[in-house]
């Protein structure tokens, strides 16, 4: 059996928590490419997320605390034909940012990152931690004149090419010589219009954090964009579809938005382990 490790990573209120929580909910029901060999050990936190989100809440985020709680996990294929052992690491997204603020971070984290096979990267539309790069000249003045202040602190899309030049740094060739892989999560993606919805993720980033796309586009590593809803739908503005998740009426919560073999069209699939699947090799 192999082992791989595999960061999931961003800044705070990324969807990192919430997603961890709703993939153990897709490996343990056995109806997607992935499942749940064997039942974890110490995954408290992950099935209180889980009971959150069948209640029809999100999980609170989640604090940095110097107990660890990796979420440790063998899968496998439905088919038997592989499987490995797949350890996210527990680090919080108010690390990352002061990882990425301050250049340094903790050596303990640094191996986590030699040891890691690959990665998936989140960034989560509309999240109230978002910081966009402003125009100063003329941003500044149109927010004096609404009396609002801008927020303070690294634009989030250079963070996010600060957290890829670490991967870059810190992930190891394969052994097969290939570059290491990462899944960049869009988190939320329910929450965008249907025009930007078929167009994809992708076209969403390079709209919206351009440097970060470019980025994408000239890197070392293997990189594929995936959009991610956990729920399925709009759980706060949506009653109907709330009052629907919460009877139990919908068979598949949450699904992930995917490329197609073409190149050209944006799917839906409910298997929420794909964005693993792929960055593991199963």
């Amino acid at each position: 059996m192999s082992s791989s490790s595999i960061l999931v990573l961003g800044g705070p209120d990324c969807g990192k928590t919430n997603f961890i929580g709703r993939l153990w909910l897709s490996l343990n029901s056995r109806r997607h490419a992935l499942v749940a060999i064997e039942v974890p050990p110490n995954i408290d936190y992950v099935l209180d997320t889980a009971e959150h989100l069948c209640a029809g809440r999100f999980a609170p985020r989640s604090e940095h605390t110097e107990a660890r709680r990796d979420f440790e996990v063998v899968v496998g294929r439905t088919d038997g034909r592989s499987r490995a052992k797949v350890v996210i690491p527990d680090i919080s997204g108010e690390l990352w940012k002061n990882a990425v603020e301050s250049a340094e971070l903790d050596a303990a984290w640094m191996e986590a990152m030699g040891n890691a096979d690959g990665a998936l990267l989140f960034v989560r539309v509309g999240s109230e931690e978002n910081i966009e790069a402003l125009n100063w000249v003329t941003s500044g003045r149109l927010l004096a004149k609404l009396g609002k202040r801008a927020k303070s602190g690294i634009p989030t899309q250079v963070m996010l090419c600060e957290l890829l030049r670490f991967l870059e740094l810190k992930l190891a060739r394969r052994t097969n010589g290939s570059a290491p892989k990462v899944a960049v999560v869009v988190a939320a993606w329910d929450s965008v219009d249907p025009a930007t919805s078929a167009k994809g993720p992708e076209r969403f980033l390079a709209k919206n954090y351009p440097l970060f796309a470019g980025r994408l586009q000239d890197t070392t590593l293997s990189t594929k964009v995936f959009g991610l809803s956990i729920v399925g739908g709009d759980l706060q503005h949506d009653d109907a579809y709330r009052e629907q998740f919460l009877e139990g009426s919908i068979d598949e919560h949450g699904w992930i938005s995917a490329c197609d073999q073409g190149g050209d069209n944006w799917v839906k699939n409910s298997d929420l382990t794909l964005p693993i699947a792929w960055v593991a090799d199963l």
